[in-house]
């Protein structure tokens, strides 16, 4: 990825010499990926980019050999590619940013704010306050981790207060990611999995993260997450992108 995101550690294939050719062909499929990266419906645009881009190099692009015939790091054409913007010495790098956009990781649903109103339960009549809220708190599910704000009004801080030490007596698992993943959901490699979450902390440290860190639980990969509510993704053939190599491998996911 250039200087702006050093990637060395990412576990390398073998290098290869070949002869210097051209793109492929339907058949080492890269169209079959395409088709079903559009028809994700999981699908972010930064995600999308970088995978058909990642995907282009691998199985497509004419200048990914040099002229002994041996190939040149996906890294270096991803870079030039994507560009870097900014002045100084620590430029901005495309390829840092759709990296990090697509880091695993939990995100709260956003409340819109006319739905921001308060959710304390009235004493003299039945329902809910229904007031312009002020603040918030958070109930957790106890299956997914995941947490539902709650928002109250300035007359029920008490009861707001109440709600939070109930859920830092409580707190809950670990949420399941809901974000992120994509990636690697496409395009890694058997055995790659530590890789790619280093690849992603590499990122995350560029864009000044120093709090994101890869789910010990759950992984990096999107198709590996449970889905309340939802049947497992079912299993089924991955385009997965050899790092350092030049090859599409087919291959049951």
């Amino acid at each position: 990825m250039g200087a702006a995101l050093h990637l060395a550690h990412v576990q390398q294939a073998p290098v290869r010499k070949r002869k210097r050719k051209g793109g492929g062909s339907g058949g080492d499929g890269y169209d079959a990926l395409v088709a079903r990266v559009y028809q994700d419906q999981r699908m972010t645009p930064e995600a999308r980019e970088l995978i058909l881009l990642l995907a282009w190099l691998s199985a497509r692009d004419p200048d990914r050999y040099d002229t002994d015939g041996t190939q040149i790091s996906w890294r270096k054409r991803a870079s030039k590619i994507l560009g870097e913007y900014g002045p100084g010495p620590r430029r901005g790098s495309r390829l840092a940013d759709l990296v990090y956009a697509d880091r695993p990781r939990y995100e709260d649903k956003h409340v819109e704010w006319g739905q921001r109103v308060c959710a304390a339960p009235m004493i003299r009549r039945a329902g809910l306050c229904g007031q312009h809220a002020t603040d918030r708190d958070y109930t957790v599910d106890q299956e997914t981790g995941w947490r539902t704000a709650v928002w109250y009004c300035r007359r029920h801080e008490p009861w707001g207060r109440d709600l939070r030490a109930q859920r830092l007596a409580n707190p809950g698992p670990e949420p399941i990611p809901n974000a992120g993943g994509l990636i690697t959901s496409y395009l890694m490699a058997e055995g790659q999995e530590e890789a790619w979450a280093r690849l992603y902390k590499e990122a995350a440290v560029w864009k000044i993260d120093s709090f994101w860190e890869p789910s010990k639980t759950y992984g990096v990969v999107a198709d590996n997450w449970p889905t309340p509510g939802k049947d497992p993704i079912p299993q089924r053939a991955r385009l997965r992108l050899v790092l350092g190599g030049a090859d599409l491998e087919g291959a049951d996911a």
